[in-house]
């Protein structure tokens, strides 16, 4: 078990900012019966393992075309698109429907060309040709206006930079390039926000960082303190944005005394550290003691950085991060409080 350290600092002279999440910050778009046992899987349990909050549409059976209403809302509250092309992806009608779904979306879409020429995509020649054969075979106008609008798709999603199977050796390796360039968008793009006006902060941004000691394997907690509206949350938020990469599973827990004012409000709190550290699965606990015992037995090996802002009672500590034990090596607690 990895020793403690707790420090206790004071801090006296900008004003917290909210933060939102979407649910998903990828979601898999493929062809169930070419990929889905195979690359598919190995792809998501990839993302998974990284922390990365993924959508994969488990329901294999057809929906005549229709998006159903969850598959629609996890497309919409997504961040990033990765298109899996296989030899059999145009077969799929409702595929077809969510590829339109997609492209219209201003947001990051990555095409995997695997197994499959990209030009037969872009331009559906090869198997994607005999798709809209069979698409398009006595189809009335209302069928053929669809049609058009998933060739207009698979041109615009085959055109984007993305990834050939055949350029890499193994699957392997182009599975860990797309791990990386996903985690590289995420932490470029999806950091707190953090309002500008932070002048004579680095100061004591270095004195933070310098007791955080990321070298150090024990596992620290540090309590920020003083009046309220003097900067702790911006100074947190600015400490997660330099180093939550750092971690295995990194969460910003705000407002922690208002959403604590009942057992609801704590338990909610428990839910979101669970959810925010293992994996982004949605974690379902009925009780703040049942939350208590799940951290522990789930964060006890991870290397987690929390921070819990504006604490103002030992009861909210302890069913969060009640004791270093309850955390991994090398993992860092931050608390901001007016106590």
């Amino acid at each position: 078990m990895a020793s403690g350290n707790t420090q206790i600092i004071p801090y006296s002279p900008p004003p917290p900012s909210s933060s939102s999440k979407s649910t998903y910050e990828v979601f898999l778009s493929f062809r169930g019966e070419d990929t889905r046992y195979s690359f598919t899987d190995h792809l998501y349990h990839a993302l998974i393992s990284h922390g990365i909050h993924t959508f994969r549409d488990d329901d294999e059976l057809e929906r005549g075309g229709v998006i159903a209403s969850d598959l629609q809302k996890a497309i919409e509250e997504s961040k990033i698109y990765v298109i899996i092309f296989s030899a059999n992806y145009a077969n799929s009608r409702w595929g077809l429907d969510e590829l339109v779904e997609i492209s219209q979306l201003q947001r990051l879409i990555l095409p995997i060309f695997y197994h499959v020429d990209p030009s037969d995509v872009r331009k559906q020649t090869g198997s994607y040709e005999k798709a809209f054969l069979d698409h398009e075979k006595e189809a009335d106008e209302e069928k053929k206006d669809k049609c058009q609008k998933w060739r207009i798709a698979l041109t615009k999603v085959g055109n984007l930079a993305g990834y050939d199977l055949q350029k890499y050796r193994h699957e392997t390796s182009l599975i860990q390039k797309i791990i990386d360039d996903i985690v590289e968008e995420l932490n470029s793009k999806f950091l707190l926000p953090i309002s500008k006006e932070i002048v004579g902060m680095n100061s004591r941004l270095e004195y933070l960082i310098s007791l955080i000691n990321l070298e150090s394997n024990d596992v620290r907690m540090i309590g920020i303190y003083g009046f309220g509206g003097i900067g702790k949350t911006t100074i947190s938020k600015v400490v997660y944005n330099n180093i939550f990469n750092l971690f295995e599973s990194s969460i910003f827990l705000e407002n922690v005394r208002e959403r604590s004012l009942n057992s609801s409000g704590q338990l909610q709190l428990q839910k979101e550290l669970l959810n925010g550290a293992i994996n982004g699965k949605n974690v379902e606990i009925i009780s703040v003691h049942e939350g208590i015992n799940m951290i522990k037995q789930r964060l006890h090996s991870k290397r987690v950085l929390l921070i819990l802002d504006d604490v103002d009672k030992l009861e909210q500590l302890k069913s969060l991060a009640g004791e270093h034990g309850w955390f991994g090596p090398k993992s860092r607690i931050i608390i901001t409080t007016r106590d």
